[in-house]
């Protein structure tokens, strides 16, 4: 490989850009994160999401599962959720402060939700209510209406994420009140909802989940993924052929997913490391990749973690 010296204010200049570079990432990194799941125009007052109709339906339960893979496609990153929305149609308003709206959130590696229908005490036990308000007036206009979380949600970037939403209204809307939705298919088992006049004990499978927007913020997760950086080796550190990484067990029992990307942000070298009893280990070969800095980033089932690599 050829070696190339810089001059000293050659050097300035570049440790400047890298500088410069690394803060704007850094920045970036805090910056909250808008993603929105589904794009159908179509739109519904019942079996969407919440029975905002004219009917004495007052009650009405909703689940969704988002995959890690469309959250990802959308845009999303390992962080905390800290706010959902949901798309707001028709002519209908309800602003008397008498209606009731929780909703819960589990990380899952399930893709469907099991037998239909679905029992919502047992789906509810294990998730974590993020969002609870017994007055609420409802939002008025169209659009998507977003919810503040009292509890931000954690998600890891990895695990699929289950949405639960639980719903009462006292009054009646003026007109109906719709929910945009994108269909998906029934039997995927990826979406459940169900309407009564009475509290709902199961949900159903069904084809219209809706249209849904997180806000994700990685505020407050510097100083744990600092920690756990740390823990993780890479020798030797600068490299010119083989560069070794350990993550170790206390981080993941897992295989990790290895990229590192060069410092314009492209992927120069992709590989998985094999999970062992010490933790997921491997070698990458480096030896055709240009001198520089290199960003390398590891993904485990609970985190995501970066470390910078430099290739001689």
């Amino acid at each position: 490989m050829r070696i190339h010296f810089l001059s000293s204010r050659a050097a300035k200049r570049a440790g400047s850009a890298l500088l410069l570079l690394g803060l704007g990432r850094a920045a970036q990194a805090q910056t909250p994160v808008t993603i929105t799941i589904g794009a159908g125009t179509s739109a519904s007052a019942t079996n969407v999401l919440l029975s905002t109709s004219t009917t004495t339906n007052k009650y009405a339960r909703t689940i969704s599962i988002f995959s890690a893979a469309e959250l990802t496609a959308a845009g999303a990153v390992p962080g905390n959720i800290v706010s959902i929305a949901w798309f707001k149609g028709g002519t209908g308003e309800l602003t008397s402060a008498d209606s009731q709206l929780s909703v819960y959130m589990k990380s899952t590696s399930a893709t469907n939700l099991g037998g239909d229908p679905v029992t919502w005490a047992t789906e509810v036990a294990t998730a974590t209510p993020v969002y609870t308000n017994l007055t609420l007036s409802m939002p008025t206009g169209t659009g998507f209406k977003t919810f503040a979380l009292s509890t931000p949600f954690a998600w890891n970037g990895t695990s699929n994420v289950e949405v639960l939403v639980d719903w009462y209204r006292n009054g009646t809307p003026t007109a109906d009140i719709s929910w945009q939705y994108t269909a998906v298919t029934a039997a995927s088992g990826v979406h459940a909802t169900q309407v009564n006049s009475v509290a709902i004990p199961t949900v159903r499978y069904a084809a219209n989940r809706p249209n849904t927007q997180f806000v994700i913020s990685r505020t407050g997760l510097a100083n744990r993924e600092s920690r756990e950086a740390a823990l993780v080796s890479l020798f030797p550190n600068p490299a010119c052929q083989l560069l070794n990484v350990l993550v170790p067990a206390e981080l993941t029992h897992q295989p990790v997913a290895a990229t590192l990307t060069n410092a314009l942000g492209q992927v120069a070298h992709r590989q998985v490391l094999p999970a062992g009893p010490a933790g997921a280990q491997g070698q990458l070969d480096i030896s055709q990749l240009a001198a520089g800095v290199y960003t390398l980033q590891l993904t485990t089932g609970t985190a995501f973690i970066s470390k910078r690599v430099i290739v001689e």
